[in-house]
């Protein structure tokens, strides 16, 4: 079992903009992010205005690039869901 200082439980705009902060505002503690879909947080506004109609390539709405997590020290774990959140016992499944 792993242990991390924050788990942010979705892997979105929100999500990603959440480790983001952490990050800038100076937190140096462990940070995992969980995301039910398999590809990095991406803004999905301009993904059916821009990318649906052929006026943007596929990867043009990433967040950040994939390394950005690896190199800011974010575990991004994604295709998986969460179905469980224990505040009790600080454990999510």
């Amino acid at each position: 079992m792993s242990r991390y200082d924050v788990i942010i439980a979705g892997a979105g705009h929100g999500g990603a903009q959440a480790a983001i902060a952490l990050r800038q505002t100076g937190f140096a503690g462990s940070i995992l992010m969980i995301g039910r879909d398999a590809e990095p947080p991406y803004e999905r506004p301009p993904l059916s205005k821009d990318y649906l109609t052929g006026k943007a390539q596929s990867g043009a709405f990433d967040i950040h690039p994939p390394d950005w997590y690896e190199d800011n020290d974010v575990d991004l774990r994604l295709g998986i869901r969460v179905t469980e959140i224990d505040t009790a016992e600080r454990t999510v499944t």
